[in-house]
């Protein structure tokens, strides 16, 4: 066992420098009176290939900045192989590793929390803190901010397949949409991206950089937070482990969780806070019985559409392909400009899977490379193709995240529960013959050279069977320690734990119900709120 160090004491301890922790890290220390602890299990920035745009797949196998997470095998699953599930471990989290796409959902999605019981937060009392956030290089008007630290850009597609796609979702009757985050979303076009002057500009850009020169916050970096420490049932610090010792670090105003879905959850039940049995089962004396914690576990499941590339104008990861880039690195490593300086997914759709859906329930990305598993599976690439990813966006489905039966320290144990609803099956089939007929109108007949996956003439059964086999993700895992009003949610509409004192978890775990689309902006936009929260009680 370890020898315990005692640590410094601060006002507040934030536990995780993903994109919630760096907004909190910021806005906390702008009163040079408290004192800010942040810990980061994982090391500094991902560095060059992090802050390069099309940079992002460099980390799909990198055990230094990605946790590399894998779901428990469900049967009817990927042939019971498990998801593979990568989060970022770095300052900036997942925004270090994310695609950048700037999207931040319905504004029914929000009036949703609120009408479940969320107070304060329904769309007109979340818009002041997604605008506050953002540095649109559009301008300012009722739905966006031009100040922002947040910077949000227009990024003009690069890749020919990219730009066909739109015209092929025009020839089959979407309606354009010049902004996904405006008065509405249904329709195609370019995404926005957290991108500035050729550079990704995520969380540790935007907000904690820029809060470094302050002498009130402490960075720690590969820092494993054990466990939550009480006192009278009231949060006073915290437990972590860095090279090889275990340190104690105390908090005389509040603890505020930030590790994200899956490891947000771990944390509180390392620290007594879950399921009682669960918790037994680790030796783990329970403080809060609350079996909610680690519940609801949500996600975009995904299902993609390989196409060969008749024009083989896209990207291939073969020797040659990446010979074929070596112009374009150059370019970028002197302008910041050209291919690189772009994400792959340049362009999208939302839209409803029939008739009977009032809103966009399914959305597109378009990548200009095949490949398969969530990114993890890299023999697609070595073919000319491109990949239509579709999702569903607001799953009925609910899985879990667990502790690790060997050890709690260790990777959670997740079950997605994808398509466990008839409901879910239905839509996101009914969402995937959609795409597949735009897929097949005649501006993409020139890069159309066949579609490899899935059977376009499929049943619903057998197309059924072909999605449950190759389904995935899209990263935005959400719901495991549930906001509510009733006595059985994780954390309350101030987002403070139930049960417990001084203890908050702010961060994409909270969401009653994920919102549809990407959630990388409404996380920051939580924290941000969550942020005001914490003034307000001091």
């Amino acid at each position: 066992m370890p020898k315990t160090y005692s640590q410094h004491h601060y006002d507040y301890i934030i536990v995780g420098a993903g994109s919630a922790g760096c907004v909190l890290a910021n806005r906390l220390t702008e009163d040079s009176s408290k004192r800010v602890l942040l810990l980061e299990a994982g090391p500094g920035t991902g560095g060059f290939f992090s802050s390069m745009p099309s940079g992002f797949a460099r980390f799909m196998h990198s055990r230094k900045f990605n946790w590399l997470y894998r779901s428990q095998p469900e049967p009817k699953l990927r042939q019971g192989q498990g998801l593979y599930t990568p989060r970022g471990k770095m300052l900036g989290g997942s925004s270090g590793i994310n695609a950048m796409i700037y999207t931040r959902g319905l504004p029914s999605d929000y009036d949703h929390w609120a009408a479940l019981g969320c107070h304060g937060w329904s769309y007109s009392d979340i818009l002041p803190y997604f605008r506050r956030a953002e540095g649109n290089g559009r301008g300012a008007d009722q739905h966006h901010n031009d100040s922002g630290p947040l910077k949000v850009s227009d990024v003009p597609p690069w890749y020919n397949v990219s730009r066909q796609f739109l015209s092929a979702c025009e020839d089959y009757g979407l309606p354009h949409n010049s902004d996904f985050n405006g008065s509405k979303l249904e329709g195609y076009g370019a995404y926005q991206f957290t991108i500035h002057n050729g550079r990704r500009f995520g969380a540790y850009d935007a907000y904690l950089k820029p809060a470094l020169t302050r002498t009130n916050l402490v960075v720690l970096s590969e820092c494993l937070t054990e466990r939550v420490l009480f006192s009278n049932n009231k949060a006073t610090g915290v437990c972590y482990r860095r090279a090889g010792h275990r340190y104690v670090a105390s908090a005389s105003k509040q603890v505020i969780v930030a590790a994200g879905a899956f490891n947000s959850p771990q944390i509180l039940m390392r620290s007594g806070i879950g399921d009682r049995q669960h918790l037994a089962k680790h030796n783990i004396e329970c403080l809060v019985d609350n079996p909610e914690v680690g519940k609801n576990l949500q996600e975009h499941v995904d299902i993609s559409i390989h196409v060969r590339n008749r024009k083989k104008d896209g990207m291939t990861l073969t020797p040659w392909g990446l010979l074929k880039l070596a112009p374009a690195l150059v370019q970028y490593i002197t302008t910041k400009k050209g291919q690189l300086a772009r994400s792959l997914a340049e362009v999208g759709a939302f839209y409803r899977s029939s008739e009977a859906v009032a809103e966009p329930d399914i959305q597109c990305h378009l990548l200009p490379v095949m490949f398969n598993d969530s990114g993890y599976s890299w023999w697609p690439t070595l073919k000319h193709g491109f990949t239509c990813h579709v999702c569903l966006l607001r799953p009925r489905s609910r899985g879990q995240v667990s502790l690790n039966h060997v050890d709690p320290m260790l990777a959670p144990n997740i079950r997605y529960g994808f398509l466990s609803n008839a409901n879910d099956r239905q839509d996101l089939i009914n969402g995937l013959r959609k795409a597949i007929a735009i897929l097949g109108q005649p501006s993409l007949a020139g890069h159309n050279g066949g579609i490899v996956f899935p059977d376009k003439n499929a049943t619903d059964q057998q197309l059924l069977e072909q999605i449950s086999e190759q389904c995935g993700l899209i990263y935005h895992p959400v719901g495991t320690c549930r906001m509510g009003s009733d006595p059985a949610a994780v954390v309350d509409d101030s987002l403070r734990v139930n049960g417990v004192a001084n203890l908050r978890v702010i961060d994409a775990s909270i969401m009653p119900t994920v919102i549809s689309g990407n959630t990388n902006a409404p996380t920051i936009a939580i924290a941000e709120k969550g942020a005001d929260l914490i003034k307000a009680d001091a």
